[in-house]
């Protein structure tokens, strides 16, 4: 097809296609990109926030009644709990949907705001009484559940972060800025490494490593392979690509390509050897048709490396081998081999 083979010649040639931008179906390619539906345990998150934000103002007013607590204080948590309600309701929006995360935004930064305003607010109304006696079971419970709070919006925003695996649901800049930290410590601990010994790669072979993320495996995968063969690192996201790029320059690697995509590959068919597929399915919205674009690459035999990381090993895989497409060969350490059926 014309698309594809104008992303394959960009890949040859060093850039970074941007398939995005020419969306047509590569051969062999199914599905139309439907989001999946929330899972019941997805909402358990945002309800959690809202009973612990509407729950704090009645504590501190079981407290008012019994002469423990001034007016000024159940009324700024009156108003936080409204708010932080707002804000989780909006929250839920942005998770459904492919606004930016304004809501998740809020609800970190109210009960964050919570934890130092409330003891101000103590002290000026009644001064050093609020961090002693029946002041100090006051601040406590208010700064425990500003707290809970806090950690719950925490993992509403990382659901937000790896659920975006399409274009329009891409990943947050500030999510990718925590992943690199993330992957630049997995890094330093050697687990790319570890994971490569785990692994089939020869010299010569066509790799793809599909959510490349910072190219910590690419960069590897490259030296092994030597000149004679070819990475292929493809994320969805412009930070990825630009960190991978960086690091090309950095180390005047010659033979890792870059492809931003949500989806298709822009190779030709039964061009690749080995596909990695690193910590990425729990981020992808249409596994089935990934599954058929890895198969559509991959040569007759060829291998998809697959982790289960951050899913269930039965989820994992019934992703992995419901088509058909794939056999597994063989599994240890939460990383799979499959062979190409």
């Amino acid at each position: 097809m014309k698309g594809t083979s104008e992303a394959f010649a960009a890949a040859q040639a060093g850039g970074a296609p941007d398939i995005e931008q020419t969306r047509q179906k590569a051969r062999g390619w199914i599905g139309d990109g439907a989001m999946k539906p929330i899972k019941p345990i997805k909402y358990l998150k945002y309800l959690c926030y809202i009973a612990i934000a509407l729950s704090c103002p009645l504590v501190i007013a079981t407290y008012h009644a019994n002469g423990m607590v001034c007016t000024h204080v159940v009324r700024y948590e009156v108003i936080a709990a409204i708010l932080a309600t707002g804000s989780a309701i909006l929250a839920f929006s942005e998770y459904r949907g492919t606004r930016k995360p304004v809501g998740h935004w809020l609800s970190a930064l109210i009960p964050f705001s919570t934890i130092p305003l409330v003891p101000l607010v103590m002290i000026i109304r009644i001064g050093s009484s609020a961090i002693s006696g029946d002041g100090w079971m006051v601040l406590a419970t208010v700064e425990g559940f500003a707290l809970a709070q806090f950690i719950v919006a925490i993992l509403m925003f990382r659901g937000l972060i790896f659920k975006r695996g399409t274009d329009e649901l891409m990943m947050p800049g500030i999510g990718f800025v925590i992943m690199r930290m993330v992957l630049r410590v997995r890094e330093i601990r050697g687990m790319p490494e570890r994971t490569l010994r785990q692994m089939e790669i020869l010299k010569g072979q066509t790799i793809l490593d599909y959510g490349c993320g910072i190219g910590s495996f690419s960069t590897l995968m490259a030296e092994i392979i030597s000149d004679t063969g070819v990475v292929y690192a493809l994320d969805i996201h412009p930070l990825a690509i630009s960190a991978v790029e960086k690091n090309i320059r950095k180390r005047k690697i010659s033979n890792i390509r870059t492809i931003r995509s949500s989806n298709e590959t822009g190779l030709p068919d039964k061009s690749v050897d080995v596909v990695l597929l690193h910590d990425v399915l729990r981020m992808i919205t249409d596994t089935d048709s990934l599954l058929w674009e890895l198969h559509r690459v991959l040569k007759s035999g060829g291998i998809l490396y697959a982790t289960s990381e951050h899913l269930e090993i039965n989820e994992f895989m019934d992703i992995m081998v419901k088509e058909g497409l794939f056999t597994r060969a063989w599994g240890q350490k939460g990383l799979f081999e499959f062979k190409r059926n």
